[in-house]
């Protein structure tokens, strides 16, 4: 059987096999592979390799994580705005996304390689491992595979999963996350690693908090360490592990905006809003300009809270908030997230609005005094998008809370009115390429 590899985790493959030395099976020959994305899937099977496997799977997740997930989802939404001069991804800002074009395909291109990589790996990892059920590779390979069933069933509308014949609803993609962080638990426990026993618990809030789950989502929650946070990691020095988040907001061409929900004040189009960019964690410029496209009026986003170079620094005081760099790494899992999925379990109640004051304080915003009910609830949300602006969040809140009936997606004229009003999409349909390319699924109608 011949597995495909994707180009990051074939580098990583290639160079492991040369650095193990494996006997017969020398460099020069693996050069000689007649299609050069593809390996044989009996080269993986050595112990040599256990290492590079497991990074391989963390690479494709980083990979797909800050585009397309986090760039191409957070315009979907009302986080950001896109100045690409490109009617497709412009469709895209408007809530228009066709099975046909390349969006869709990306999003579950991405999403499938790190899933699929994850859930093989953990596989090989089985058999390969001297003591599997005790070794934090392997609990690490399980949580990578969990989060990456997350990112699917936060942004797709349905999914196949390793070229299968079963299409899947969100709820059971996240059910698949469950029972992947429910063994890693046991695994990263065993091993003693507490580093990997968080990551696993605040996957788990998050899954449990897509089911519905509330009374498993709090009681994991309070046992998730304090500060704690878990990174996708991007380093400046090397092109293929830029954060590509960078590129969209430097230079002539730059092209990510905030969207006017997290505008400073509220007043989007105005220009020098110095004064009112108080709240450390949505800073922006505080002009706009014309990028890309030379139409969307863009507001550069800075570091938000979620990256590792985040400062807190607001410009309101006179600080110079951290721009986003090639080297800015982005928290996927922490502490935070755990609480706000916490206080969203437990809804209405006192200890909600205390949490709720502790993270306007953080915005440099006053306490509220006896707020409750759904005023509560709306300002738990807007807490929530601006503690995890720009990290891979927002989408799926969306959509779970309009499954529980209230829609927070943008609606009316958009911020160019010569694109029209926004579409009704919701998610990212299955793409063409799976249906040609899938010989297990037909197209529907």
């Amino acid at each position: 059987m011949i597995k495909k590899l994707s180009s990051r985790s074939l580098r990583m493959t290639v160079m492991g096999l040369a650095l193990a030395g494996l006997g017969a099976c020398a460099f020069s020959d693996i050069l000689e592979v007649r299609n050069p994305d593809e390996l044989n899937e009996d080269l993986l099977q050595d112990e040599a390799l256990i290492d590079v496997l497991v990074s391989s799977v963390k690479g494709d997740f980083d990979e797909a994580f800050d585009d397309p997930f986090i760039w191409r989802g957070s315009m979907f939404t009302d986080e950001s705005l896109t100045g690409i001069n490109w009617e497709q991804t412009a469709r895209l800002n408007q809530r228009i996304v066709q099975y046909d074009e390349g969006d869709a395909d990306l999003m579950f291109t991405e999403l499938s390689a790190a899933l699929q990589q994850g859930d093989s790996v953990a596989g090989r990892l089985r058999t390969l491992l001297a003591s599997p059920n005790t070794d934090a590779r392997f609990a690490r390979t399980l949580a990578y595979a969990g989060y990456s069933y997350i990112l699917m069933a936060d942004a797709m509308c349905e999914a196949t999963v390793a070229v299968g014949s079963e299409i899947y609803q969100p709820l059971q993609l996240y059910q698949f996350a469950v029972d992947r962080f429910t063994e890693a638990l046991t695994v990263a426990t065993a091993a003693n690693d507490d580093d990997l026993v968080d990551l696993v618990r605040v996957g788990l809030t998050r899954a449990h908090l897509n089911l519905g789950n509330m009374a498993e989502v709090i009681t994991i929650a309070d046992q998730v360490t304090g500060n704690f946070q878990y990174f996708a990691d991007y380093t400046s020095e090397n092109p293929s592990v830029y954060n590509v988040l960078e590129s969209r907001t430097v230079g002539v061409n730059h092209s990510l905006g905030v969207h006017p929900k997290f505008v400073a004040g509220g007043v989007f189009g105005t220009q020098n809003l110095d004064a009112v960019l108080t709240d450390p964690r949505i800073q922006h410029n505080p002009k706009w300009r014309l990028g890309h496209n030379q139409l969307t009026p863009l507001y550069t986003p800075y570091a938000s809270l979620m990256m590792s170079n985040y400062n807190g620094q607001d410009i309101a005081s006179g600080g110079s908030p951290a721009r986003i760099e090639r080297g800015s790494s982005i928290a996927f899992a922490s502490q935070l997230e755990a609480l706000h999925n916490r206080y969203e379990a437990l809804g209405d109640d006192p200890a909600t609005l205390a949490f709720v004051n502790t993270r306007r304080a953080v915005g440099n915003q006053t306490a509220l005094v006896g707020v409750s009910g759904a005023a509560l609830i709306d300002e738990l949300r807007d807490q929530r998008g601006k503690d995890l602006f720009l990290a891979g969040y927002r989408l799926g809140d969306l959509r779970r809370w309009l499954r529980g009936g209230q829609d927070l997606f943008p609606s009316g004229t958009h911020v160019n009115a010569q694109w029209g009003d926004y579409g009704t999409a919701t998610c990212f349909p299955l793409p063409l390429e799976e249906y040609e390319g899938n010989p297990n699924i037909n197209l529907p109608g």
